[in-house]
């Protein structure tokens, strides 16, 4: 392995391994036997298994695509996608992305994570039983359930395997319709003009469009989210950063040539990911405070992970640091409201949720059509977001106030450092070294899924020694920009 290579390795390592802790990042299993039917692992009906296999995949891009999917296996020839290894022939396609998915993406093992232990432990946790000893429930869990480990279209062929997991067509959309055209060498024309979009492609190149299909599931959207219920019955809390995200992922595409034709790709992703995760939990927090509104049966509020996790879920000694906060802009007692998906978009003027931030925060009994309001006022600006990173100079801004804050400015200031790596720049065992110190600084304790310590004074944990640090990185990577 290069230096070059190795330097990249262990920057990611060091960025993400521990420090993310709540993310949702599963450990999978080799495919080995074939899935079990649903309704044999849970229990289920046939009928119930049917019902919730039809409703797992409503409101996904690709699903809203009236064409129909044909499975995996449409893409698996030789000829197409189904190569063993990759050929060197094709600019773009590897031709061997079907066998890389299938034996290196997570994705590919979304469903066989449902049958794990531990998931089938949440599931009982969940489960409402009544006075007969019967769970009630068990439909929605599950459907719930299968909306990200393993959604299914309605508008399926006969060669669509409905034990897939995330396959082919769930991010790139039906292929009825654009199978045979995407071999044409009219293809990149149609998807310059839209019109391969029309035949229900979804062009992940653009990446606010891969970013807006992550974000359904890594962030939640209506049908696959993941509440206070699911969080307390053992589900990871999602805390999704694209350009992290992406960095971990197994790729079956040539992610080389594209950060060859854009140096600035890391950039581009690290913003395209800020605005799709803030739509994305905007989206679930307006359809949960419509629930609330309409009073519909399975409403829950207020919802409590929509509110900072360790603002309950925290060291309970006195004094704390804890209890230094300032809690100015909300009522003494009052959580505040979770803003991993906010906090650089407000930094940078991009978005300004000050007006939800007050509703959320007044108590956690907030107005639910106020809420909705709120969340329909919100607007981006791109651009602002785009200069403030590619400009990003911490000096004068104000300190992190609180965890979810100062990972996010972490991680923004690793995608500067790898798009700095993209343009030619060699790495450098000072920034390295910043980077780890950083990473140490945020980390959770050991067996531990909260910042125990984080930010408390008198050591290097403090919110001071944070800021310093995050600031004498922004700094070495300014000069590494001028260099």
């Amino acid at each position: 392995m290069s230096f070059l290579s190795a330097h990249k390795n262990m920057m990611r390592l060091l960025s993400i391994a521990g420090l993310l802790a709540t993310v949702l990042v599963a450990t999978f299993v080799w495919r080995q036997d074939p899935p079990r039917a649903a309704a044999e692992e849970t229990g289920t009906s046939e009928e119930v298994s049917a019902s919730l296999l039809s409703k797992s995949a409503v409101g996904l891009l690709a699903h809203a695509q009236p064409q129909q999917f044909l499975g995996a296996r449409s893409c698996a020839a030789v000829s197409c996608h189904g190569r063993v290894n990759p050929s060197p022939r094709f600019a773009l396609s590897r031709r061997n992305e079907y066998v890389y998915w299938l034996d290196h993406d997570p994705h590919a093992r979304a469903y066989q994570t449902l049958e794990k232990p531990a998931s089938i432990e949440i599931i009982k946790r969940l489960e409402i039983v009544d006075e007969q000893g019967q769970v009630t429930n068990q439909e929605a869990v599950l459907a719930n359930c299968y909306g990200c480990h393993n959604p299914q279209p309605t508008a399926q062929s006969p060669t669509f395997f409905e034990r897939d997991g995330v396959s082919c067509e769930i991010c790139h959309g039906p292929a009825e319709k654009w199978i045979g055209p995407h071999v044409s060498a009219g293809w990149a024309a149609s998807k310059a003009s839209g019109a391969a979009g029309k035949l229900g492609f979804l062009d992940t190149k653009i990446l606010s469009v891969r970013a807006q299909t992550c974000a359904q599931c890594h962030v939640g959207s209506p049908g696959r989210e993941v509440n206070h219920d699911l969080i307390a019955a053992g589900h990871p809390v999602l805390k999704f950063e694209l350009s992290a995200y992406h960095d971990m992922l197994p790729k079956h595409w040539r992610d080389s040539a594209q950060r060859q034709s854009n140096s600035k790709l890391e950039l581009d992703l690290w913003a395209a990911g800020q605005i799709a995760s803030a739509q994305s939990a905007l989206e679930l927090l307006a359809r949960r405070a419509k629930d609330a509104a309409m009073a519909a049966p399975h409403a829950v509020w207020p919802e409590f992970a929509e509110y900072d996790c360790f603002a309950c879920h925290h060291d309970l000694v006195h004094p704390s640091w804890w209890q230094q906060q300032s809690t100015q802009d909300r009522p003494p007692g009052m959580a505040r409201w979770g803003d991993w998906y906010f906090s650089m978009l407000k930094r940078s003027g991009a978005a300004n949720p000050d007006p939800l931030v007050a509703v959320m925060q007044a108590g956690f009994a907030a107005n639910p059509a106020d809420v909705q309001t709120a969340v329909a006022e919100i607007q981006f600006d791109k651009v602002a977001l785009d200069q403030w990173l590619r400009g990003l100079n911490l000096a004068g801004e104000p300190a992190p106030a609180n965890w979810d804050e100062a990972t996010q400015l972490y991680l923004a200031l690793v995608a500067i450092e790898q798009a700095l790596r993209d343009n030619g720049r060699q790495p450098v065992l000072d920034v390295t070294e910043a980077i780890a110190k950083l990473r140490g600084q945020l980390a959770f304790p050991p067996g531990l899924d909260s910042p125990t310590g984080v930010f408390a004074p008198d050591n290097e944990k403090s919110v001071t020694e944070i800021t310093k640090s995050l600031n004498e990185l922004m700094e070495r990577l300014q000069q590494r920009r001028d260099e």
